[in-house]
C-alpha cells in the first residue's frame, strides 16, 4: 500500500490525466475505468476531459447508484460527462451503469478510483456490509445507513474479481476523512468495521491519496 498527499483537486486530476496517458501506452484498445459518484468523481471527470484523444477508448463504470432522489450519474454529467457526450467525444454506452438484475462488466478494470466516507464506507458497502458469501457482482441495498435508501452498488465480490489485478485508488479528500484515514494507514482493523480495510486485507495494488497533511 501506497500513500500519496496531493495539494489539490487539479493536482489529483493532473497525476490522473497522466496515469490515463501512461496505461494508454502500455495496453492497447479498450481501458476500464471503475469510478465514484458523489464529488469524488469531479476531478476524475477533469482528468478525463483533459485527455480527450483517448476517450473514444475508455469504458467507465459507475460503482453505485442511487436509485431514489438524485442519481449520482446526474453527478458525472454535471461534472462533465455531459459536455463530453454533447461534443461526440464519447458515447452514452460508454458509461455503464449498476442495475441489481446485471452485471456491471464482463471485463476487469484497468484502474478503480474510490472516494471514502466519514465511516470508512466505499460504494454502498458501509460498516457491517462485509461478507465472503455471495457471486453476485452487482447487489441492491435496500436499508442503506445513509439517504437515499435504495441503492445499486457493485458488491466485495465484485471488487474482488474484476479489480484483484489492477491499481485501486482510494481518496480521502477533506478533513472529515481523517479518522477513516488514520484507521486505514494506522490500525489493524478489517472491513467489518472499516470497509475500505477490505483492500489491505486482500492485499489489493493500492494507493491511498488524500489532501490531508499529517499532524505534527
Amino acid at each position: 500500500m501506497k500513500t500519496l498527499r496531493i495539494a489539490s483537486n487539479e493536482a489529483f486530476s493532473a497525476m490522473v490525466a497522466e496515469d490515463l496517458r501512461s496505461l494508454a501506452r502500455q495496453k492497447e484498445g479498450a481501458l476500464h475505468i471503475a469510478l465514484p459518484g458523489g464529488r469524488s468523481a469531479a476531478p476524475i471527470v477533469d482528468a478525463l476531459l483533459a485527455i480527450p484523444d483517448l476517450l473514444v477508448r475508455i469504458t467507465l463504470y459507475l460503482v453505485d447508484e442511487r436509485l431514489e432522489g438524485e442519481r449520482n450519474v446526474d453527478t458525472l454529467l454535471a461534472a462533465g460527462l455531459k459536455d463530453a457526450f454533447d461534443r461526440t467525444l464519447m458515447e452514452k454506452h460508454q458509461l455503464r451503469i449498476p442495475s441489481p438484475d446485471s452485471e456491471l462488466s464482463s471485463e476487469p478494470f484497468d484502474r478503480v478510483y474510490l472516494g471514502i466516507g466519514e465511516d470508512g464506507h466505499f460504494a454502498s458497502l458501509f460498516p457491517g456490509s462485509f461478507t465472503t458469501e455471495g457471486s453476485e457482482q452487482v447487489i441492491l441495498v435496500t436499508d442503506s445507513p445513509k439517504a437515499p435508501k435504495r441503492r445499486a452498488t457493485l458488491s466485495y465480490f465484485g471488487f474482488e474479481t474484476l479489480a484483484k489485478g489492477t491499481e485501486v485508488f482510494l481518496l480521502f479528500f477533506g478533513e472529515s476523512k481523517r479518522e477513516p484515514l488514520h484507521r486505514m494507514l494506522h490500525t489493524s482493523e478489517g472491513p467489518l468495521t472499516l470497509p475500505c480495510a477490505f483492500f489491505k486485507e486482500l492485499d489489493f495494488k493500492l494507493t491511498v491519496v488524500t489532501d490531508l497533511k499529517e499532524r505534527a
